[in-house]
């Protein structure tokens, strides 16, 4: 009866996206729509059965199914790579565009900041140490772009008009987004070890590979939930007991990867990646 049941459900759902168009949108989804005009900027369309007219994003969108049969694909504004977890901070993209993030996923708000140990320090290279630690937070979080909001860059000044000397610093505050999140369906559950933990502390500008004691996690069903449309699961670590939510950043037959965040008081920000394997 249930096999029965689930094709009938499949074929009543092939039947619907064979009678529309289909949008392929690049976090996963599929919409069955009837588009009727393609813009520059943006794909205005309306969903069956109705005559109001939505507008989505092209840089959201990867290609169209018609339902003559033609396929129309779209190049994104960005070089958008993937980033898995941590390990691939490198591919996060850092965006000044507001237009290169509409549609997009916003996951949180991100700052870092730099200062030089001398008068003589490079603007230029503690400019790179902001990004390239927004980076590693948005890879932390499982972003993959982050936009830039405001950017302040302080010079030197040595023996000013009353002897003071203040150091060089860059600052940075932005948004991190990502292009793809993780689908609740795309987790398999049972019975996994703590494989890795990677942290990257308030004021550290490097990623670490923290120690950690050996344990399992029974990951079901019941223990996932949406919030902000993310996968969330609540987790009791012995390694991370300050941090109680985790967000699945990625998820395989065998894999998952958590993100998860220690907050202070004060604001201050920890991040953790936790590495689980089947």
């Amino acid at each position: 009866m249930k096999k029965t049941l689930l094709i009938l459900v499949t074929f009543i759902t092939l039947s619907c996206f064979a009678q529309n168009d289909t949008i392929f949108k690049m976090n996963g989804e599929l919409l069955p729509v009837n588009v009727k005009e393609i813009t520059e900027t943006s794909i205005k369309f309306s969903y069956p059965g109705e005559d109001l007219l939505n507008t989505l994003s092209k840089s959201t969108v990867l290609k169209i199914h018609f339902k003559s049969g033609r396929v129309q694909e779209f190049s994104t504004v960005m070089n958008v790579l993937n980033v898995k977890s941590c390990l691939d901070w490198k591919n996060v993209q850092i965006s000044t565009i507001e237009s290169e993030v509409v549609g997009l996923m916003k996951i949180d708000n991100l700052g870092a900041k730099a200062q030089g140990m001398t008068t003589m320090s490079s603007i230029s290279k503690l400019q790179d140490r902001v990004y390239n630690k927004v980076k590693m937070g948005s890879a932390m979080l499982g972003g993959n772009i982050f936009y830039v909001i405001e950017q302040h860059t302080e010079d030197a000044i040595s023996g000013g008009e009353y002897g003071s000397t203040k150091m060089p610093s860059v600052s940075i505050s932005g948004i991190c987004y990502t292009s793809k999140k993780v689908f609740q369906r795309e987790i398999s559950y049972g019975n996994y070890s703590l494989d890795m933990i990677y942290v990257l502390h308030t004021n550290a500008y490097e990623i670490e590979k923290a120690s950690n004691k050996t344990e399992s996690f029974e990951i079901s069903q019941q223990g996932i939930y949406m919030e902000n449309n993310f996968p969330k699961i609540k987790l009791n670590s012995i390694n991370t007991k300050d941090v109680q939510v985790y967000t699945v950043i990625f998820a395989s037959s065998n894999e998952l990867i958590l993100s998860g965040v220690k907050t202070t008081k004060k604001g201050k920000k920890t991040y953790y990646n936790l590495f689980l394997k089947k």
